[in-house]
């Protein structure tokens, strides 16, 4: 029987446990840590393994809670999941705390919304939203603000979902919070006295959670090499000026068949579902299509295609390769794409997104794109739905 570890350190506790393949929890620790993270987990987990009759170099994979929470304690968490699995080659996935929050919770045709605190009154918020059934599905990306910045978030979730229930609001944030929850949303925290979850992620779900994802085959949302989600912009990345001096060593041109090969390699490198050749052609044949090649050094950086039908313009590929990936080139040209739409004369711009594609939405609502509609089972090899987004300066976005 294949075992392996899960670690919780997205807040106060730190927590391990020992799982197998069905996510059964086999042997758990857990302490208070507060800010002593570094110091205790590693004995926190050598006593699980202990109890579960196991060691590192029998682990087939690790867990780990990539938040948000504690930004050093995420760090120290996934510190420690590499170390264990490094020397065996095991499998490490990344589990978000919103997941964990809402994991095994049955609240049919509500839009669920775990909240974390974010330190002073700020909190991080997901979105999830859940079928006749209780089934969750993601909605949209995170949001981090103070409750009345989130208050708007929020109602742009429920007009996605569609009808009149309030939202439901778990985790330590929905506790924190929960009269000024109740003044807005009267009835979205329940009729106890505590809130669902919150004391914060269980570890168990954790467990549960990357037991799915380190089946043999997985196509949940969220699978690869996982990385702290901050939700907040990092403070030296928002102190980044607008335009940056390396892009004046980018070549931007006309995207055409020659860049076909070198493009078809980025697709298989950074999309789950690539554009195979004949769609490529198909659409910079299309009228009105709208096709850029960013190259850096000559070498493609990235690519964008869009085309303009009647007033609107719709975006159906932005992709950056992953050597030059955190280097503002999607900015780039997704400012390049703006500024033509804005002097066409006030024409809206549509796309669509993944729900799990958090960086892609943050880019977007950067330039004032908001979520519009949903569609649902859009994505054909995860059975995803698709977020619609439009930026519409007639609107005032």
């Amino acid at each position: 029987m294949s075992l392996a570890l899960a670690l919780e350190a997205s807040g106060p506790e730190a927590a391990a446990a020992v799982f197998d393949t069905a996510g059964t929890v086999l042997a758990v620790r857990r302490t208070h840590a507060e800010s002593s993270h570094a110091r205790l987990l590693a004995a926190l987990v050598a006593d699980t393994l202990a109890e579960a009759g196991t060691s590192a170099r029998d682990l087939a994979g690790v867990a780990v809670d990539v938040g948000p929470g504690s930004f050093t304690a995420l760090r120290v968490a996934l510190a420690t999941a590499h170390g264990l699995a490094q020397p065996t080659g095991a499998r490490v996935v990344g589990v978000t705390s919103f997941a964990a929050l809402v994991d095994g919770l049955v609240r049919p045709k509500k839009v669920v919304v775990p909240l974390v605190p974010a330190g002073r009154r700020l909190l991080y918020a997901g979105f999830y939203r859940a079928d006749a059934l209780g089934a969750l599905t993601l909605l949209r990306g995170p949001a981090v603000g103070e409750l009345d910045t989130l208050a708007g978030t929020v109602e742009e979730a429920l007009a996605l979902r569609g009808g009149k229930a309030p939202p439901w609001f778990v985790g330590p944030g929905a506790a924190r919070e929960r009269a000024g929850l109740e003044a807005r949303w009267p009835g979205s925290t329940g009729d106890g006295d505590e809130v669902e979850a919150a004391h914060g992620p269980a570890v168990e779900a954790v467990a549960r959670l990357g037991a799915r994802l380190l089946a043999p085959i997985s196509t949940t949302p969220g699978d690869g090499a996982p990385r702290p989600l901050y939700v907040r912009v990092p403070q030296a990345v928002a102190m980044l000026p607008e335009e940056r001096a390396s892009w004046a060593e980018l070549e931007l041109a006309p995207f055409g068949e020659a860049d076909l090969e070198e493009a078809l390699a980025i697709e298989k490198a950074v999309f789950s579902d690539p554009w195979p050749r004949s769609f490529f052609l198909d659409e910079i044949k299309q009228p009105g299509a709208f096709a850029l090649a960013v190259r850096h050094r000559g070498i493609l950086a990235g690519y964008l295609l869009a085309w303009r039908l009647d007033h609107e313009w719709h975006l159906g590929n932005l992709a950056i390769a992953p050597a030059h990936q955190r280097q503002g080139i999607g900015r780039f040209l997704l400012g390049t794409l703006v500024k033509e739409a804005d002097a066409a004369g006030d024409v809206a711009i549509t796309l669509e997104v993944r729900p799990s594609n958090f960086a892609a939405q943050e880019l977007y609502r950067r330039f004032g794109f908001r979520a519009v509609a949903l569609r649902r089972g859009y994505y054909q090899d995860t059975g995803e739905d698709a977020l619609v987004m439009m930026r519409d300066p007639r609107a005032g976005a």
